[in-house]
């Protein structure tokens, strides 16, 4: 937990938006090995594939699938995201991604320590839940159901679910109403900057863990109300009041 107390929520939080990826599972090894499988089919060179590695995809991860993939192309390239090459490939590339990814999803991930303890904290204490996540729903909904997480929640919504993508405010707002709650007092618990940034729009608290995908920045420079080594150390009550 941050260090200090932690500041009251105006009224008490009634529910929760938990993010997927770098927050509850590390799936950095199943986007290693599908845009391994997607570069290779697009006829990459192994030189090409090498650039797109681990330490890559962990700062490159959180703004959804198209976004992985054009900032994937151009980084094996050399070229910029917004080059004509790599337009002209993204179709495909988005194409082949979508085939291999259901095949790997959750083969190479592993949920993070504590994750399945915090969740039935607040589970315990009534909390009603929702993952909002970018990655595409039906991929969400195969990944929890491969880790055993989906009976914790009530809602799952992937960056197709809405018009736009977290950082944008709305996926959260849409997952409010479908949980029956007002911004206000919905706590939102991500890994990254883009999830502070979209609670913060979309007036939802927020905290952070320690540990996820944070686009190579410290998490614990991004303002929350705590932040957090493990989903099962979090002091839940507190938190919520």
């Amino acid at each position: 937990m941050a260090t200090g107390s932690i500041p009251s929520n105006p009224q008490p939080l009634l529910a929760a938006i938990i993010d997927l990826d770098g927050t509850m599972v590390d799936t950095l090894g199943d986007f290693v090995v599908v845009l391994r499988h997607t570069l290779t089919d697009l006829g990459c060179h192994p030189i090409e594939l090498a650039r797109v590695d681990r330490d890559f995809i962990s700062m490159t991860v959180g703004k959804g699938t198209e976004d992985l993939l054009r900032r994937s192309l151009a980084h094996a390239w050399g070229v910029l995201p917004d080059s004509a090459d790599v337009a002209q490939a993204l179709p495909e590339a988005l194409a082949i991604y979508h085939r291999h990814y259901p095949e790997h999803n959750g083969q190479h991930a592993d949920v993070f320590p504590g994750v399945a303890e915090g969740l039935a904290q607040l589970q315990a204490l009534g909390v009603p839940l929702a993952c909002l996540t970018n990655k595409p729903t039906a991929f969400a909904q195969q990944l929890l159901e491969r880790k055993g997480l989906r009976p914790f929640f009530r809602h799952v919504f992937g960056g197709d679910a809405f018009e736009r993508k977290k950082p944008d405010p709305l996926p959260l707002r849409k997952t409010c109403e479908a949980l029956g709650t007002e911004p206000a007092r919905t706590l939102m618990v991500g890994d990254s900057s883009n999830d502070a940034q979209a609670a913060n729009a979309a007036g939802c608290p927020v905290v952070l863990v320690t540990y996820g995908y944070n686009h190579g920045h410290p998490i614990e420079a991004v303002p929350a109300r705590a932040h957090i080594p493990r989903l099962d150390q979090a002091d839940w009550p507190a938190l919520l009041a």
